[in-house]
This record gives C-alpha cells, sequence and structure tokens, in this order.
C-alpha cells in the first residue's frame, strides 16, 4: 500500500464502533493524520471485523464518518472511485459532504482482510479542496 501525505502525520489507534444490521461490532482504528493549507488530511486502517463483508464494514465505515457531521442523506453525495492497482472484490467508494461551515471528501476501499479509509476536511468556503482531495487520492496505490 502506498500513499503520500501533505505533511508529517501523526499516529493514533482507537476503538471504534461499526453499526451493522441493527448490531454494534467493536474494532479497531488505526488513524494517520495531519493538517497544510487549513486542511485535515487522514489516512485510516481497519482490519473486516469477523462476520462482515468488507462491503458491509464499509459502509458501516461511511455511516459512522458522516454520523457526527449531522448531515442529511441527501447531501451526502456517494459514487464508485477507480484506485490505482484495484482489484475489485469490494467496489471503493468516494463520498463528499458540504455541510455549513465544512466540508469533507472520503474513500473507501479494501485490500485482503482490511479496509482503508482516506480523507480531506476543511472549511465550506476553501475552494482548494476539491482539488487537494483529487491530487491526494490519486496518489493511493494498491500493490
Amino acid at each position: 500500500m502506498m500513499w503520500l501525505m501533505p505533511c508529517k502525520p501523526d499516529q493514533a489507534t482507537r476503538p471504534v464502533t461499526l453499526r451493522v444490521a441493527n448490531q454494534d461490532v467493536q474494532t479497531s482504528l488505526l488513524l494517520q493524520g495531519c493538517e497544510a493549507s487549513n486542511m485535515q488530511f487522514t489516512f485510516g486502517q481497519m482490519v473486516v471485523p469477523q462476520g462482515l463483508t468488507a462491503s458491509d464494514a464499509i459502509r458501516a465505515w461511511r455511516l459512522a464518518s458522516v454520523a457526527p457531521l449531522e448531515a442529511a442523506s441527501t447531501d451526502v453525495l456517494v459514487q464508485t472511485w477507480a484506485i490505482q492497482g484495484a482489484h475489485a472484490q469490494t467496489p471503493p467508494e468516494r463520498a463528499q459532504v458540504m455541510i455549513g461551515t465544512h466540508q469533507v471528501q472520503w474513500v473507501w476501499f479494501a485490500d485482503g482482510n482490511k479496509i482503508y479509509q482516506a480523507a480531506v476536511y476543511g472549511k465550506a468556503k476553501d475552494k482548494g479542496l476539491p482539488e487537494a482531495a483529487e491530487t491526494y487520492f490519486s496518489g493511493i496505490k494498491l500493490p
């Protein structure tokens, strides 16, 4: 797995609860993040929890990522995404949302028994965020 961040990232591991079919599934998230040009860049990974498919885990992670923003489902644009080197056993996804004062763009993808998320967070008025996200996401490559 290769990716380049525009700044030196901090690292953290934290417990995460994914909601799948009315059931809470506990897992652990390894997260890297940094700030550049008033935007936050993150890259996270987790092992697909036992009993879940990568697609179910990605869907649950997407919902968990969007939930704190309190965005209406119509405010969240989700589309397929192509990643270099991907063998699309699980289709990669890209999502974006703009609410009030903030905007976020994410991508999720799977490789083997792991799922990944890259994201760029910024202010709604930051017109450079879409280009920064495109540059960041296009640098992600699977082996």
